[in-house]
């Protein structure tokens, strides 16, 4: 089962494993400090539920937890709705069809009429837009919920329980990637989406399927057959991605350095590889212990 690029980015944004019922869950520690870092599904079922014990009990003995973004704080929430109005609307002139190359624009068009979307009402709004509105409502209707999502599970916990949260991003470096201007890039994200939105069931299931058995290998395997299919993709995937990765892992060694102990949740897809986070931290010469 293979994850194509579109899906991946629609899942890192809404936000991106071995067969031995282990979980996605990694432990880093220093002499001072101990970091726990759980790669997260943001879109879940309530089946999911309860979590591994492991997991429930390195959030326990947390003194903080770290998500990539907090969409709950007053911030990080007036950012996403300023920059959706400023930055997801085309300016007057321009619509899909006059930006998106031919081949997108008549996917879409295919895509709306298969399903009844009105494509009128999305003329307006550039592609980032319109991949996050479709990938969206399509994973609600097979049953994927953000309310069920893990980060949003200890999100919820964490203010239960006074727990400090801290973000590794902010929601205007996020947004940034996402509205970036350039055709090229905005018309590779929903091409791909809607390349490959049938595929999104059995692609959802898979990895549903992978967290829920911590099979780090499937799920890095589904993550990298997008760059085999089309390698145009690479500095693409370097920018949503990999680099991110490096950042995320200077900010987890950072912790490393204080006396607090950290449950750290981020996207799975940041966890996994060669230059997962993970990885990174045992290049960079620390244990990291898979549970």
């Amino acid at each position: 089962m293979h994850i194509k690029f579109g899906y991946f980015f629609s899942l890192f944004l809404i936000l991106v494993f071995s067969l031995e019922a282990k979980s996605l869950l990694y432990k880093v520690s220093s002499k001072t400090s101990t970091v726990y870092v759980l790669g997260s599904i943001h879109l879940a079922k309530a089946e999911i539920y309860p979590l591994d014990k492991a997991i429930e009990e390195a959030y326990t003995s947390s003194d903080i937890l770290v998500l990539e973004l907090d969409p709950t704080s007053p911030e990080s929430a007036q950012t996403i709705q300023s920059t959706m109005v400023s930055l997801g609307m085309y300016s007057q002139g321009k619509t899909l069809k006059t930006e998106l190359s031919r081949k997108t624009y008549m996917s879409l068009k295919k895509y709306a009429a298969n399903t009844g979307l009105p494509l009128e009402q999305m003329e307006g709004m550039r592609p980032w837009i319109v991949m996050l509105q479709l990938s969206v409502v399509e994973m609600m209707r097979l049953g994927y919920s953000p309310e069920l999502g893990i980060d949003q599970h200890f999100l919820k916990m964490a203010k239960r329980d006074k727990k400090p949260i801290l973000e590794l991003e902010t929601a205007q470096e996020q947004m940034a990637l996402l509205a970036k201007d350039d055709k090229d890039f905005q018309d590779k994200l929903l091409f791909y989406t809607l390349k490959d939105m049938k595929e999104l069931e059995p692609m959802l299931d898979e990895m549903f399927r992978s967290w829920k058995e911590g099979d780090e290998s499937s799920f890095d395997n589904m993550m990298s057959k997008s760059i085999d299919d089309d390698p145009s993709l690479i500095g693409i995937y370097d920018d949503l991605i990999t680099k991110r990765n490096y950042t995320m892992t200077e900010r987890v060694e950072g912790f490393l350095k204080t006396k607090k102990n950290y449950f750290v949740v981020v996207g799975s897809g940041h966890v996994v590889g060669k230059e997962g986070i993970a990885s990174l931290l045992r290049k960079n010469g620390h244990k990291v212990t898979q549970y």
